[in-house]
């Protein structure tokens, strides 16, 4: 398994909300057999596509010092990422509300990780390719970061979300299908997941939180795409 990831080339000089958040996309690739082995030669040619993410690194600290409205930089992404921001920091303060504080103990960095989707093509599902994509997400990007958060809501369900014309042929090819269950247990599924990595739930609105300073748990679903080396350290579950 490779994650290939997208090249962002532009950058803007002046201080706009944007200048404040790096997008972090690519894809899944799986490899098999020959492939695998001129991958390491370096000769990868790309392989077959299982599944896509996206995340964001929110510089919380430079856009503080700057002046810039915390909520403006997360608020230009997205409305889940605006949640966020509501769920986790005190709008007249800028500061983490209490409860946070509470559940994540003392957080050294205030900059964000904010996973925003990660999602596996249908023939790929239940070999643990999501688990690992965000464990790899956590492990490689949040270097630098206090908190690493998401909202924990399944895309299928998210307003508008499967009205947009430009991701139609994704999703015909997820198969996503608003109605083939409960969006209770759709979203109680997503949960017992994501607390599989140490994440944990915050506020009502559907955010869990993931603190650096704590053990990066590796689920045994994701052992075989995991480094020997890190399976060796004892944070393994």
């Amino acid at each position: 398994m490779y994650f290939v990831y997208d090249q962002y080339n532009k950058h803007a000089i002046v201080d706009e909300p944007e200048g404040y958040m790096r997008p972090i996309s690519g894809r899944v690739e799986l490899f098999t057999g020959d492939d695998h082995d001129n991958a390491h030669e370096g000769k990868r040619e790309r392989g077959t596509v299982a599944g896509r993410f996206d995340a964001s690194y929110i510089n919380v600290d430079k856009s503080l010092v700057d002046g810039v409205k915390l909520y403006d930089v997360m608020e230009t992404y997205s409305a889940e990422t605006a949640e966020i921001y509501e769920t986790l920091f005190d709008p007249h303060t800028c500061e983490l509300r209490e409860d946070v504080k509470k559940l994540l103990g003392g957080v050294t960095f205030r900059n964000i990780l904010v996973i925003n989707r990660v999602e596996i093509l249908p023939p790929y599902r239940g070999m643990g390719l999501g688990l690992a994509t965000m464990w790899d997400l956590v492990r490689r990007h949040s270097a630098g970061c206090g908190i690493v958060a998401l909202k924990a809501f399944p895309i299928q369900f998210r307003a508008g979300r499967l009205s947009d014309l430009e991701e139609s042929d994704w999703n015909k090819k997820m198969g996503y299908d608003p109605y083939s269950y409960a969006v209770e247990f759709a979203h109680e599924k997503l949960i017992f997941h994501l607390k599989k990595l140490g994440f944990e739930p915050i506020g009502d609105a559907g955010v869990m939180v993931h603190s650096t300073p704590w053990q990066n748990p590796i689920p045994k679903e994701i052992h075989r795409w995991v480094p020997g080396s890190v399976l060796q350290k004892p944070e393994q579950l």
